[in-house]
Order: structure tokens, then C-alpha cells, then sequence
């Protein structure tokens, strides 16, 4: 009977190294794919302004191209340093360098009172 019981134990085993082994290679798929995520976030900001959280300023990167409207946080290109352009001649004194970004966006809401710049509000400053 001594011989029975220790089969039964030694399946139990098995089945509890299998359950670890299991775990284990989730943990480690999930760590991966959460370090793969960190560096493809790190990668579309490098070469950005970043600041840090703790000031309640956005991160900035290169998502929208300024060839749609309306222009808004993330835009990029020759439609935004024309704005930049406009926003400067307004008293606003931030860098004309064709990124949308936190200061653009308080330029804009200060001139314009929204967060974004329509196609038709555009027009009328370029």
C-alpha cells in the first residue's frame, strides 16, 4: 500500500512542479513584455522634451503630422511653426520649433481659449 501512496505523491508532485513551472514562464513572459513596452515608449520620445510627472507637465512626442486638423497636443510640422509663429506675435514667447507641446498647448489655450486649433481657426492667422 506504502507503494501506491508514493506514486500518488509523486504525481502530486509532478502536477505541482508543473503548476510552478507554469507560473514561472508566465511571470517571465510578462516581464519581458512589459520591458519591451518601456522601451518602444522610451524610443518614441527620444530626442523629445520630457518632464517629469511630479510637475503635472506632459511628456512630449511626435504623434499627429500637422497635415490634419485640428492641431493639437502632439503635432508636428510646418502648421505648428506657423502657429508658434502666430502665438509669438501674440506675446507668447515660445520656441519656434514645430512641436506641439505643453507650451504650444498653454499658448494656444490662452489665446484661444481651447486646447486645440480647427482648420477653420488656422485660416484666419496664417
Amino acid at each position: 500500500m506504502k507503494k501506491e501512496t508514493f506514486k500518488l505523491d509523486n504525481k502530486m508532485l509532478w502536477i505541482g512542479a508543473g503548476l510552478a513551472v507554469t507560473a514561472a514562464g508566465f511571470g517571465v513572459w510578462y516581464f519581458l513584455k512589459k520591458r519591451k513596452e518601456k522601451q518602444q515608449f522610451a524610443a518614441s520620445i527620444k530626442g523629445t522634451t520630457t518632464s517629469s510627472s511630479s510637475s503635472g507637465v506632459r511628456s512630449f512626442s511626435c504623434m499627429y503630422s500637422d497635415s490634419s486638423f485640428p492641431l493639437k497636443f502632439g503635432t508636428c510640422g510646418t502648421n505648428v511653426k506657423k502657429l508658434q509663429n502666430y502665438l509669438n506675435s501674440k506675446g507668447s514667447g515660445i520656441d519656434t520649433d514645430g512641436k506641439f507641446g505643453p507650451k504650444t498647448e498653454a499658448a494656444v489655450q490662452k489665446v484661444f481659449g481651447t486646447k486645440t486649433v480647427s482648420q477653420e481657426k488656422f485660416k484666419t492667422i496664417s
